[in-house]
């Protein structure tokens, strides 16, 4: 029965996914596709900025992008070349889009993931902290420190840090992934790398820690007020016993969903923090394409994003559901 209760709740849950990514593509191709041509009126042969295309040529232009057929007929070929990873060719380089993300992949993920797992394991462990000093000097401070910290806009933050660090004291290099031309020896390049990404990784984690760590902090300050921690005091138990043993099995599921919604940045990057940094990355080309009206590399990077914000929230569902049984009676 347990076991049937499960594969329900997933079956459910999938089917809830399956329609978020239907819904997410419709309104990509709405977007992309339909509005710039059926609404705006803008020809797609616009984006090629050739000011002397013969009309025979527009109309091979449109041919291509299949803009002669049904609009039920184009959401098809367009969902099916997504899923085949066709992806098609920047407007700008005339490079397949695939093979430009597959270069600027490795720097985004380096870059994301290490700053994601930091920010994640340090919002975490200072939002229990937290949680376990509430109304101290200690937790009075961190939010107002925090607060004040959010409130200057990411780009802020980076500039204001290449300022210090970068022109002033010129501990770290201004721009870039790697030096020019890098370092032949592997250590030393794999140094260089990190001198580079030090600054950024430094903004990342400074502009999303405290907000983690206070989101956190009301979690786990929620958990302690209900019946079974008030309970657990009475039998005599300490804090720290309560916040291991019991709080935090109950806030898993809040934490796993969190963890599930940062996973897909880590693939699409952060756009304004590489653009700042100039760091080789999806983020960057990113901002680059949409301010040249490059919409296939838009498209694709949006559809990559979409698919793994669905992927990763369903196997948060079946996680949620393995460590938290009660999801299974709903």
């Amino acid at each position: 029965m347990v076991l049937d209760g499960l594969a329900k709740y997933l079956l459910r849950r999938a089917a809830d996914r399956a329609a978020v990514l239907f819904v997410a593509l419709t309104l990509q191709f709405a977007l992309l596709r339909v509005l710039p041509y059926y609404v705006l009126g803008i020809d797609p042969s616009f984006f090629f900025m050739n000011p002397n295309l013969t009309n025979e040529q527009r109309e091979l232009i449109r041919r291509a992008f299949g803009l002669d057929e049904p609009l039920h007929v184009q959401f098809a070929k367009y969902v099916l070349a997504l899923f085949t990873g066709n992806l098609g060719y920047s407007f700008y380089t005339r490079r397949p889009v695939m093979a430009e993300l597959a270069e600027r992949l490795p720097n985004t993920v380096i870059l994301l993931g290490t700053s994601t797992l930091l920010t994640l394991l340090i919002g975490l462990t200072l939002g229990l902290l937290l949680a376990m000093k509430r109304g101290t000097r200690f937790d009075t401070t961190f939010i107002g420190v925090s607060v004040l910290i959010n409130s200057f806009p990411t780009f802020y933050l980076g500039l204001l840090l290449l300022l210090v660090f970068g022109f002033y004291l010129k501990w770290f290099p201004l721009a870039g992934s790697v030096s020019r031309p890098p370092p032949s020896d592997p250590v030393l390049y794999i140094a260089d790398y990190l001198w580079h990404m030090t600054l950024p990784l430094l903004t990342l984690v400074t502009a999303g820690v405290g907000g983690y760590a206070l989101l956190s902090r009301n979690i786990f300050i929620t958990q302690m007020g209900e019946d079974y921690i008030v309970t657990a005091r009475a039998k005599g138990l300490d804090e720290r016993t309560i916040m291991v043993k019991h709080v935090l099995r109950n806030v898993l599921p809040p934490v796993i969903t969190i963890v599930a919604l940062a996973l897909p940045g880590i693939v699409s990057g952060a756009v304004i923090t590489e653009t700042v940094f100039s760091w080789y990355g999806v983020g960057r080309w990113l901002f680059e394409a949409s301010t040249q009206f490059d919409y296939p590399v838009v498209q694709g990077v949006l559809f990559i994003e979409i698919l793994l914000t669905v992927v990763s929230l369903y196997i948060a569902d079946i996680v949620i559901a393995i460590v938290d049984p009660r999801v299974r009676l709903r």
